[in-house]
């Protein structure tokens, strides 16, 4: 898995690559919990995600409960038909905003 972080129209964009799986998760999350800065809106940008375990849907909702106590906007970007189903089918799609890439963002 890669991950790298950007600010893109005011949003701190986290570019994540790979599968997000049991394997790789920890270093999704420890890449959250030490690159988000505060005040700053969080667009997860999964385009180069193709696939997520049920970890990786858990990774989602903590950080979303983080952005949440933060006061900041959530958005997930590119995310693969195949993730969005199952987020779909698990209640979690309801939860978050869907962006289809990271050029349709609003302005923060």
């Amino acid at each position: 898995m890669e991950l790298s972080k950007s600010i893109i129209q005011g949003w701190q964009a986290i570019h994540v690559s790979g599968q997000v799986d049991s394997k790789t998760v920890a270093e999704l999350r420890e890449f959250i919990d030490t690159k988000l800065d505060e005040g700053l809106p969080v667009a997860l940008d999964m385009e180069g995600v193709p696939f997520m375990s049920s970890a990786g849907l858990r990774t989602l909702l903590i950080l979303h409960r983080r952005t949440q106590d933060m006061g900041v906007l959530l958005a997930l970007v590119g995310i693969a038909s195949e993730i969005a189903d199952t987020m779909k089918v698990t209640g979690f799609y309801d939860y978050f905003t869907i962006h289809p890439n990271l050029e349709s963002l609003p302005p923060a």
